[in-house]
């Protein structure tokens, strides 16, 4: 089962996380879209996602992650509100 961010990066700039990021892959698989391309990040795998980016992972996968911390807040934000909007949506449903 794959899980995707794309509808919590909903309203940011394309849609995408604006957050550069430095990780590694200790488990699973991680699949990073860009606007011209996709990568596909498996364990061992080193990488930088510069912002604009939207990623998806397979069930299980983890990773060790660096990001700056203010640009990593202000999409975290928008995701908390992403979150609260499908729930509230839910909730009426």
């Amino acid at each position: 089962m794959r899980t995707g961010a794309s509808p919590l990066l909903k309203g940011l700039p394309g849609d995408s996380c604006q957050c550069p990021h430095w990780a590694y892959v200790t488990a699973g698989r991680l699949t990073v879209r860009y606007g011209d391309r996709e990568e596909v990040l498996e364990p061992g795998d080193a990488f930088y996602m510069p912002p604009g980016h939207v990623p998806s992972a397979v069930v299980g996968t983890e990773l060790v992650m660096f990001s700056p911390q203010d640009e990593l807040a202000a999409s975290e934000a928008a995701m908390r509100e992403n979150v609260q909007r499908m729930m509230q949506k839910g909730n009426r449903n």
